[in-house]
């Protein structure tokens, strides 16, 4: 029988002792030659050629399949030239630096691109310095820009309205869907829009009243920056009519009378004569409707943060037709939500929208866990590493919440040998803990520095599989640890306040202690407010 008339790409591949991505690969590299027949198939002898420089071929491609962008982050985060810089390497940097040429994408893996692991466990100075410039322009745009909610509450307005604003002066978003605070700012200081915008569903003849809702009466309030002025206060103004001369910064809205009652957070809202102006409602459900709904939510928050001298801001949620208030407590946890759902009750005005306004969205679920966890005694946090993926631990190590102070840290032995991908991560070797301490003599040691605590740990779910595994392979009682209640995921509470479905990468190095320490940082970062409510604050106390 003679030899086959030609090779289609899978017959040279293995004719040639190749992987099938390195027969393409090599293709683009000039490694391997076009098929040499009509038919689109390499001629025989092309295809023994191609083998007999196999060797070649694989020294240059090499035998790996390639790693995603979230396994790359992790490897070059610890490459020599960045591993004291502590940078936090996302999968998006990695793609940025493919697309500037200095990484090489190796194939796909359902649609995802794998990269060269060789360069990614090997890096160049020049990658590494590329990789840094890359993540420093990342996290500078995330400081300069805001979430679409964000900007919109730095507006003083809802989504909806941000958005319409922002496409009528020409500014789109950016990188992350985000937008650039400087164009922010911009639209938030244009007193003119703001009024246009503001006024639009209250305008008489306009149809702007929310289906369902009855139009809001003769007068609104004007949120925003008094004209000549930097003093953000609330203006008055009359729909449909000349704007107050100058000189005569409140002219008088009907249905709407100025001061504020004796012990009423809202007691400049409370409705005048005829209530002209009160709010639009909906007859099921009272909820907020336009432009009155927001005036009243924004001047109960007002009131609230000079009620409890602590930031508070709200924002409106569009597909729930509800407005979210959040707060920081305060280092003795007050206000708690009782406390503000007490006000809000009692205040005549702003309690008719009591359906509409949800008191704690996530993100001030978020904040005030995090108060919680960081009290003295309360919480610690912990993080293992295993012998390879949902493992055995190899080491382990917990600090205190409160004050940062290391509770436990020894290394395991998982009497079983290092996987090659975990000790690519962690660097822990075998001889390291040929005489360390096995998982039954580590368990009592990890049971008391734990507790009466809560135990927060960056992936929850990982590092208490590892455990319970280990306690069962032992057959030994884990106690308070099988508790589902005493766990606590950071990392889930971090895509909480940062309103994201996905979990962001640590950034820890994947050393136990050094993890552990990354968590605590950002467990704390979860304790306050976002940036711009924080300048927004300060903007207020020095007006």
């Amino acid at each position: 029988m003679g030899r086959r008339k030609g090779f289609g790409p899978v017959q040279l591949a293995n004719h040639a002792g190749l992987a099938r991505r390195q027969v393409e690969r090599g293709q683009l590299k000039g490694l391997i030659p076009a098929p040499a027949l009509n038919s689109g198939r390499w001629s025989n002898e092309q295809a023994d050629d191609v083998k007999a420089r196999r060797d070649q071929i694989i020294e240059v491609l090499g035998t790996h399949h390639g790693y995603g962008a979230s396994r790359g982050a992790q490897l070059l985060a610890q490459a020599p030239h960045l591993a004291g810089k502590k940078l936090e390497v996302w999968a998006c940097d990695i793609e940025q630096l493919a697309e500037r040429g200095l990484l090489e994408c190796v194939g796909k893996f359902e649609g995802y691109a794998l990269y060269d692991e060789r360069q990614l466990t090997s890096p160049t100075s020049e990658m590494c310095a590329a990789l840094e410039q890359i993540v420093t322009e990342r996290v500078a745009w995330l400081q300069a820009s805001a979430r679409t909610d964000e900007a919109a509450g730095r507006c003083g307005w809802e989504v909806a309205e941000f958005e319409k604003a922002a496409e009528e002066q020409g500014i789109a978003p950016g990188r992350f869907g985000r937008w650039a605070l400087e164009d922010v700012e911009r639209l938030a200081g244009n007193e003119d829009l703001g009024a246009d915008i503001l006024c639009a569903d209250a305008r008489p003849g306009a149809g702007g009243a929310a289906p369902g809702y009855p139009a809001p009466g003769p007068g609104v309030l004007h949120r925003g920056r008094m004209a000549g002025t930097d003093q953000p206060r609330t203006a008055h103004g009359v729909v449909g009519r000349p704007r107050p001369p100058e000189g005569r910064r409140d002219a008088d809205v009907p249905g709407w009378r100025p001061g504020r009652a004796e012990g009423h957070p809202l007691g400049g809202l409370e409705g005048g004569p005829g209530d002209q102006a009160r709010p639009a409602l909906s007859a099921a459900g009272l909820r907020p409707a336009g432009t009155a709904a927001a005036v009243i939510v924004r001047a109960f928050v007002d009131e609230l943060r000079e009620t409890f001298d602590l930031p508070v801001w709200a924002r409106f949620a569009s597909l729930d037709n509800r407005w979210l208030i959040d707060w920081e407590p305060g280092l003795d946890g007050a206000p708690s939500r009782d406390d503000v759902a007490a006000l809000l009750a009692g205040n005549p005005v702003v309690s008719r929208f009591a359906d509409g306004i949800q008191l704690l969205s996530k993100q001030g679920r978020t904040i005030h866990w995090a108060r919680r966890m960081l009290q003295p005694g309360v919480a610690c946090v912990l993080d293992t590493e295993t012998h390879a993926l949902w493992g055995r631990v190899m080491k382990i190590a917990a600090v205190d919440a409160a004050t940062g102070e290391v509770l436990l840290e020894s290394l395991v032995n998982p009497q079983i040998p290092v996987t090659e991908d975990s000790f690519d991560l962690h660097k822990i070797t075998d001889a390291m803990v040929a005489d360390a301490p096995t998982w039954d003599q580590v368990l009592p040691e990890v049971l008391r520095v734990t507790a009466g605590r809560k135990i927060l740990t960056y992936n929850a779910e990982y590092d208490k599989t590892a455990i319970m595994s280990d306690c069962l392979r032992v057959e030994a009682d884990p106690q308070h640890l099988r508790e589902r209640d005493r766990w606590g995921c950071i990392m889930r509470k971090r895509s909480d306040w940062e309103s994201m479905r996905d979990f962001l990468p640590l950034g820890g190095r994947h050393h136990a202690l050094g993890d552990t320490c990354a968590a605590l940082e950002v467990l704390m970062s979860l304790a306050s407010a976002p940036e711009w409510v924080l300048e927004r604050t300060k903007e207020k106390v020095s007006a």
